[in-house]
């Protein structure tokens, strides 16, 4: 670590720690104060939200302190040059709409316009996702690149701007995601990236002292998205192993909890079918507070938690090929059972039913199939059949398998409750309407299908049964076996062949 470097680093620190009081009376004067609600807002007292202003020029302060030690004779290259422009343009951008935000609210849509005119920018200058690095592998994704690039820096700057909900919440996961580029960029010698992670650093620990719980004052939307925007841009181009290689586990890992807590964010509203940029108070760290946590408690479990994550990403980035496979095997099985369980200590219900109901709609489908092979035999033996009895005998045959109280083929206007030995209580019947090309017929028959409401029934299978069964009577019934009076003889005496139909069984 170089003098200048500290010389910036301490700069910046001071200027954030001087700056952020002079806010803070400014807002109070000004009256931009962030007011408690019952929902997402749940501080006791109106805060100013003006904090990025403090962290914005104190960061701007520290890069320019850099450049005064930059020697005379030094040359900067073209790449600098970019990335200096980009980081100045497309930060002052988001800075700007965030506190236009701030002070005036602006819709949800004109802050995405924003990040993606900054995305783009960054893009157009040259910093953009070429080629991934995955382990010893590279992914190219060439005409992707740019949309990639876009949509990198879009979700981070929107999951960073998320998560800025407790006091001290996001700018400590902010510090731990930068501590991370930033020794992610020393080893890689970025020299410029671990710069400018370093500068930030300085002022967001100068900021921190009046961020944390009771908090002073808010970063805003000036400062988390800006901070947002610097996070997508520094872990994005500090994790640049070759010409253009990012390893994916450095940014993705540094930035795990804002991340996934926009990612879980968007599956629960989906599964609640309510828009998914509509605000609530479901993030996890409102659920952290349900649990008991006090706000202060809820933010170091999350940073702690940042943390964590971010040193597994720098082992899987920097690991021995030998040693990859077993620790990228390793972390992902505890980082999948840490998210079980959190999701079910956080009450997220959606998350649970879902589970639930993927779990039935695998049992479910393998019912549907045996259901419908168990249909597809009973039509040939149903076109044997030598009568209406018999019929109604190998339908009254199949019943334990497809998990009905009864299956009959009888006149319309007839009800036959009488067969299912006085248990009438929550039963309900479907009729399937059945063609015969028999013109004596002065009264239709019908499929008729007897369900129960109990767990043992299985009442959403009777549509698929009819479906392929139904054509097989027709042709039955249109047959010479059912021609002329037959049928009518052999409809009254499958009544008494029918007195015994079986029970309910429950099948597993």
């Amino acid at each position: 670590m170089t003098l200048p470097l500290v010389v910036a680093f301490l700069v910046t620190a001071l200027s954030a720690g001087i700056i952020t009081p002079l806010v803070i009376s400014g807002a109070k004067h000004w009256h931009l104060l962030d007011a408690p609600d019952e929902t997402r807002h749940l501080h006791d007292r109106p805060v100013p939200r003006l904090g990025g202003v403090a962290v914005f020029i104190a960061t701007m302060l520290g890069i320019a302190t850099t450049l005064l030690f930059r020697p005379a004779r030094g040359i900067v290259t073209p790449v600098q040059h970019n990335f200096a422009l980009a980081l100045l343009i497309g930060g002052t951008v988001l800075f700007g709409a965030g506190l236009v935000d701030d002070i005036r609210r602006i819709r949800p849509i004109t802050k995405i316009l924003a990040q993606c005119v900054a995305a783009v920018i960054v893009a157009r200058l040259g910093f953009r996702i070429e080629i991934l690095g995955i382990g010893s592998s590279v992914l190219h994704l060439g005409l992707l690149s740019i949309p990639l690039t876009v949509l990198w820096i879009v979700a981070v700057t929107n999951a960073f701007n998320l998560i800025d909900g407790l006091d001290g919440l996001a700018t400590g996961i902010a510090i731990v995601a930068l501590s991370t580029v930033f020794a992610a960029a020393t080893v890689l010698g970025n020299r410029e990236v671990a710069t400018v992670s370093f500068v930030l650093i300085g002022a967001l620990l100068g900021f921190v002292r009046y961020n944390f719980s009771p908090a002073r004052i808010f970063l805003g939307d000036s400062g988390s998205l800006f901070i947002g925007f610097m996070l997508a841009v520094l872990s994005m181009h500090g994790s640049i192993k070759s010409a253009t290689a990012v390893l994916v586990a450095i940014p993705l890992f540094a930035l795990a909890i804002p991340l996934l807590d926009v990612a879980v964010s968007i599956l629960r509203r989906w599964l609640r079918g309510v828009p998914i940029f509509s605000p609530d108070a479901r993030h996890i760290h409102h659920r952290l507070l349900a649990l008991g946590l006090t706000p202060g408690r809820a933010s170091f479990v999350l940073c702690l938690a940042a943390g964590c994550f971010a040193a597994l990403g720098l082992l899987l980035a920097f690991a021995p090929p030998p040693a990859l496979i077993g620790m990228a095997l390793a972390g992902g099985l505890v980082s999948a059972a840490i998210f079980m369980y959190g999701i079910r200590q956080l009450d997220y219900n959606e998350f649970v039913e879902a589970g639930a109901a993927l779990a039935s709609g695998i049992v479910r489908v393998r019912r549907v199939i045996r259901d419908q092979i168990h249909a597809r035999e009973l039509t040939s033996v149903i076109e044997e059949a030598e009568s209406l009895r018999h019929v109604n005998q190998i339908l009254a045959a199949s019943i334990i398998g497809f998990g009905f109280l009864g299956v009959e083929v009888e006149r319309e206007s007839s009800l036959s409750l009488r067969r299912l030995n006085g248990h009438t209580a929550g039963l309900w019947k479907l009729d399937y309407m059945l063609a015969t090309a028999n013109p004596m017929d002065d009264e239709p028959y019908v499929l008729r299908i007897w369900c129960s409401s109990g767990e043992g029934s299985r009442p959403f299978g009777a549509e698929r049964l009819a479906s392929i069964l139904v054509p097989s009577i027709e042709k039955w019934l249109s047959s010479s076996k059912a021609t002329g009076h037959a049928v009518v003889a052999e409809g009254r005496a499958s009544y008494a062949g029918m007195d015994m139909l079986p029970q309910r069984e429950s099948v597993g």
